[in-house]
């Protein structure tokens, strides 16, 4: 008898899994049912408008974040008593700005990272932008009776926009990817398409710093002595412009974005499973991720947090860079060659989007080659930083500086948002990216805290060996995803929680996508090259049905995460 209720249970088991597994093959091809335009010109602005509008989001992000960079020579000159002579503010309240900003980010790319997860993709996206909108609106009618009174008020609405900011980053990446993943014209330009999205970036503190120079150059603001309204005028346009996209993107993903076919089709999956019943399963979820895949959070988290330490450093104090490269630059011409070095880093994302999906090049590759180039051009930088200085050689080191953000853009800034993403699975993705992009952004504030405590050549020796950390990083914990078809992750991850994960043994687990450190821990001799290129025999009887009579036979030994596993499947 007991064998009898054995058997039947295994059997419901099996059809579970077949049933979850079913789920997760089905993908959604309704919004590729679209006449091909043999028109060039159109099919060109249909390409455009295929990473533009997804993209949108991280246009408004940047415009407004790397604004307080841009702008800060400005405020110094209009509110020296505050920002220079520090007579009516504290010296930390300027500082404070930034710090409070990447304290909202990292806030919101917890929290909304997370609640993503649980709302959906669509209503992440609407959360993250209706966000950004209030955060920006209380920035551009920041006020008060004084200056101290005035900058307190726009620091502490930067938290605010930074809630919004944060939340972008997972919810962007993760339903960039999940589009891709959902086309079965995308699938094999997954990488493309994300780091397409994410270009979007590079736009926004380009087309941030072209505005405020076209406003200064209407004003005729082109050297010293300047007119603090004409000032006043432009940083609080350039805010209210970049307000009318912010606003547009709100709207659209309210009555027109449309929720991600793969996360829906995740949650069948879950429910075939017995999951969304069970009590306590979020922790025990959460148990098994750190278990199986703290090592891919860990590396994703580090490498972020090595190369926004040296990012956000570089661009927080670039025009003190600029001011090295030529003392004499005046307000306008820092902001124009800001606007050079934003055009150089704009290229190298489009560099990453076209070669990331080759197999000559993909994500580690990648990632690691722009962590060497960072190492080794800004060591030069730092050990011939005395020679670099004089006239002799200055428009060598302008070369060197320009050229490292050509190399940041091809690298590590494209992988490190594209990566937190395609290695988690579907239903803890957005949580993943948002805990990864918190540590990076850590280091964003740690760099804001660090940088004004050394001197100019430090910041070049410090940059230098965060890429060196970063290569040592991805060489060791970074997965190479390039090629694999996501639903075999999500595939892994179904057996994970069923506490078969032994028994999984699709291309998720092939040694060329694991890295070193899971290649050591065995992972890898879990694949087989019989286990088929779409379903494996993970509870799916039609592709291997020796091994699932193995299954239901084999004494089961419960092990840890199977134990945690256990109300997750039943």
């Amino acid at each position: 008898m007991e064998r009898g209720n054995e058997d039947v249970n295994e059997a419901a088991g099996i059809d579970r899994r077949e049933t979850a597994n079913h789920a997760l093959c089905t993908v959604d091809n309704d919004n590729e049912a679209v006449e091909v335009q043999r028109n060039f010109i159109i099919r060109f602005f249909q390409f455009l408008g295929s990473f533009m509008i997804p993209g949108l989001g991280m246009f408004c992000e940047a415009y407004f974040v790397f604004a307080v960079g841009n702008l800060s020579a400005l405020w110094k000159v209009e509110y020296a008593d505050c920002w220079k002579k520090h007579v009516t503010c504290p010296v930390k309240l300027s500082d404070s700005i930034t710090y409070t900003q990447v304290c909202g980010i990292i806030f919101g790319q917890l929290f909304l990272g997370f609640f993503a997860d649980r709302i959906g993709r669509k209503w992440g996206s609407v959360s993250t932008a209706a966000t950004m909108v209030v955060g920006a609106i209380l920035i551009i009618v920041s006020n008060g009776h004084n200056d101290r009174a005035l900058w307190a008020m726009f620091t502490a609405v930067q938290f605010i926009f930074g809630i919004g900011v944060g939340g972008e980053y997972p919810v962007a990446s993760t339903s960039a990817n999940e589009r891709a993943e959902s086309s079965a014209k995308l699938q094999k330009r997954r990488g493309e398409t994300v780091v397409l999205v994410f270009s979007m970036q590079g736009w926004g503190n380009l087309v941030n710093t072209a505005v405020i120079i076209a406003i200064m150059a209407g004003f005729h603001q082109y050297s010293a002595p300047y007119d603090n309204h004409a000032l006043e005028v432009t940083w609080r346009l350039s805010y209210a412009i970049g307000l009318i996209p912010l606003i547009g993107i709100m709207l659209y993903r309210i009555f027109r974005l449309r929720e991600s076919a793969v996360w829906q089709k995740k949650r069948e999956a879950l429910r075939a499973m017995g999951g969304d019943k069970a009590s306590g399963v979020q922790w025990r979820k959460f148990g098994l991720l750190m278990y199986y895949y703290w090592h891919r959070n860990f590396g994703t988290a580090m490498s972020w947090f090595v190369w926004d330490f040296a990012f956000y450093g570089n661009k927080l104090f670039q025009g003190t860079f600029i001011k090295i490269i030529n003392p004499s630059a005046g307000l306008i011409q820092v902001l124009q060659w800001t606007l050079l070095n934003s055009s150089v880093a704009l290229v190298g994302y489009y560099f990453a989007a076209f070669t990331i999906d080759k197999p000559w090049m993909g994500r580690m590759r990648m990632q690691m080659m722009g962590f060497a180039w960072m190492f080794v051009l800004f060591l030069i930088c730092a050990v011939r930083y005395d020679e670099l200085r004089t006239p002799k050689y200055i428009h060598t080191f302008q070369f060197l500086y320009y050229f490292s953000s050509f190399w940041g853009q091809f690298g590590p800034n494209a992988t490190t948002w594209l990566l937190p993403a395609e290695l988690a699975p579907t239903e803890l993705r957005s949580m993943c990216h948002g805990f990864s992009a918190a540590v990076g952004k850590a280091g964003a504030l740690v760099a804001g805290v660090v940088f004004n405590l050394v001197d100019n050549r430090a910041k070049f020796w410090i940059s230098a060996f965060c890429g060196l950390a970063g290569i040592i990083l991805t060489f060791i914990t970074i997965a190479d995803t390039t090629g694999l078809d996501l639903r075999e992750g999500d595939r892994r991850w179904l057996a994970i929680l069923d506490g078969h994960h032994d028994l999984y043994h699709g291309p998720a687990v092939h040694p060329r996508h694991l890295s070193l450190l899971e290649r050591l821990m065995g992972y890898g001799k879990l694949y087989r090259e019989d286990a088929g290129e779409v379903l494996h025999e993970y509870g799916v009887k039609s592709v291997d049905e020796p091994k699932v009579t193995e299954m239901a036979e084999a004494p089961y030994k419960p092990t840890v995460a199977a134990t945690a596993a256990a109300s997750v499947a039943h």
